[in-house]
C-alpha cells in the first residue's frame, strides 16, 4: 500500500513538473527574453544626505548605461522611470573625491539588471556652511550720448551664501553686472547675483539667498545735451493725382548740444529745411538740413534723410450704357431688361479722368438661344485695364426675352 502511495506522489511531481516546463516553453516561445542595452542613459541620483548638515557636490550630471534582461512584452512598456540609479552616502564619511558604489534598480518585474557602468561615481562631501556676504553692483558699457551713469541703488546690500563648507569659505561678494549701454532712462530690475572668491571668479555648488537683488541704476542727461524729434516740413504739392501716403525720417530724434538757456526755450523738436514735392509723381528720399536756432548743434550729424511715399489718388464716374445684342438670328427680336445700365467705375484719378465713356462697351451673347426668357450677365469691356467696376445698376444681370417674328 506505502508502495503504490509513493509511486502516486512521485508520478503527481513528475506531472508538475513537467506542466511547468511545458507552460515556460510555451511562455518563452511566445514572449521570449531579451537582453539589450537600454537606449536611455540614467540619472545617478544621490540619497541618504542630510539636507541640513551636509552637502555633496561634484556628481550632479552622472548617468548609468544599463543593460537588462526582460520579456519582449515589458521590454515595449519600458520607461526611463522604471530604472533606478543612485548612490547612498548615509553611511559615507566626508571628504572630497571620494569613491561611492553605485546601485540600479529595476522596477518592473520581471526585468533584471544584467550591467551597468558606471559601477561608482566620485564626489564630494562637506559639512553644510553659511554666511553673509556683501552685494557688489558692477556698471556695463555707457549711456547714450548726453547721458551719464549715476551710482547704483540695490537692495538687499549682503546676502547668505551657502553650500559646501571649502566653496562657502571661497566666497567673499555677491556680485551682478548691469549694462547701461546706449540707455536714456534709468535700469531697473531684479537681477540674479553670483557668489565670487578674490579673484572675481564664480565659485560653484553655492546658492545665494535672495536668489536676486533689486537694483536701480539712474540715468541722467547733461544739462547742455538734449534729445529732440524731428518735425518734416513738406512744401508744395505732388502731381494731378497723386497724394502724400507718408513721411518717415531717419534718425526720428537727433542730441543736440548748446547753450542752456536754449535748449530749456525749445519746443521738443526741431524742423527740417524745406522738402519740396514739386509736382512730384514717384516716391522719393532726401537728405536736408535741420533749421538750428543761434546757440546750438547737432551732435553726430546735422542732416537726416527724409522719406516721402506717394500713391496714386483713386476716383469714381458712372457711366451709363445700352447693351448691344450679339449672336441674335434674322427673323428674331429681342427685348431687354432692363433696356439701360449704369456702370460705377473706380481707378486712378489720371485714368477716370481721360476716360471716354464711348469706350466702354456692355454687350449680351443670345447665340444659339432658344426663344423665351433668359437671365443673362452682360460682357463689360474697359478700355485701362487700371479701371475696374464696383457696381452695375440697376442690377448685375439682364432679362432677355427672345421671340421669333411673325411672318407677313
Amino acid at each position: 500500500m506505502g508502495h503504490r502511495l509513493g509511486q502516486t506522489l512521485s508520478l503527481a511531481a513528475l506531472s508538475l513538473v513537467l506542466a511547468f516546463f511545458f507552460w515556460a516553453v510555451a511562455t518563452e516561445t511566445s514572449d521570449p527574453t531579451e537582453e539589450r542595452a537600454y537606449p536611455d542613459a540614467i540619472p545617478i541620483e544621490v540619497r541618504g544626505v542630510p539636507a541640513d548638515r551636509m552637502a555633496a557636490y561634484g556628481a550632479e550630471n552622472s548617468k548609468a548605461r544599463v543593460v537588462l534582461r526582460a520579456p519582449r512584452s515589458i521590454w515595449q512598456i519600458l520607461q526611463v522611470e522604471d530604472i533606478h540609479a543612485y548612490v547612498d552616502l548615509s553611511a559615507a564619511s566626508p571628504g572630497k573625491n571620494i569613491s561611492v558604489p553605485v546601485i540600479v534598480e529595476v522596477l518592473r518585474g520581471p526585468a533584471q539588471v544584467v550591467e551597468y557602468s558606471p559601477q561608482e561615481i566620485t564626489l564630494s562631501l562637506e559639512p553644510l556652511a553659511e554666511k553673509d556676504v556683501p552685494v557688489l553692483v558692477v556698471i556695463d558699457g555707457t549711456p547714450a550720448l548726453g547721458y551719464v551713469a549715476r551710482p547704483p541703488t540695490y537692495v538687499p546690500q549682503a546676502v547668505t551664501v551657502r553650500g559646501p563648507e571649502s566653496r562657502v569659505a571661497e566666497v567673499v561678494r555677491a556680485q551682478l553686472r548691469v549694462s547701461v549701454k546706449e540707455q536714456r532712462q534709468n535700469v531697473t530690475g531684479d537681477l540674479a547675483a553670483q557668489p565670487v572668491d578674490q579673484a572675481g571668479n564664480v565659485v560653484a555648488y553655492v546658492e545665494i539667498i535672495p536668489k536676486s537683488i533689486s537694483v536701480n541704476v539712474p540715468i541722467e542727461q547733461l544739462g547742455n545735451i538734449r534729445d529732440m524729434a524731428v518735425r518734416v516740413i513738406v512744401l508744395g504739392d505732388p502731381a494731378d493725382g497723386y497724394r502724400v501716403a507718408s513721411v518717415t525720417v531717419d534718425p526720428p530724434i537727433v542730441t543736440v548740444i548748446g547753450r542752456q538757456d536754449v535748449i530749456q526755450q525749445l519746443p521738443g523738436y526741431l524742423d527740417t529745411d524745406p522738402v519740396l514735392l514739386n509736382g512730384a509723381s514717384a516716391s522719393f528720399t532726401a537728405t536736408v538740413g535741420l533749421q538750428l536756432p543761434e546757440g546750438l548743434s547737432v551732435l553726430l550729424t546735422p542732416e537726416v534723410l527724409v522719406e516721402v511715399t506717394l500713391e496714386m489718388q483713386e476716383s469714381k464716374v458712372t457711366v451709363p450704357a445700352e447693351p448691344e445684342v450679339l449672336g441674335l438670328p434674322t427673323g428674331y427680336s429681342v427685348e431687354l431688361q432692363p433696356a439701360r445700365l449704369r456702370l460705377v467705375l473706380i481707378g486712378p484719378y489720371t485714368a477716370i479722368k481721360d476716360l471716354d465713356i464711348d469706350t466702354v462697351k456692355v454687350s449680351v451673347d443670345v447665340d444659339g438661344l432658344a426663344p423665351g426668357r433668359h437671365t443673362l450677365t452682360p460682357t463689360i469691356t474697359l478700355p485701362d485695364p487700371l479701371i475696374r467696376i464696383e457696381s452695375v445698376l440697376p442690377q448685375p444681370t439682364l432679362s432677355v426675352m427672345i421671340r421669333r417674328e411673325l411672318e407677313p
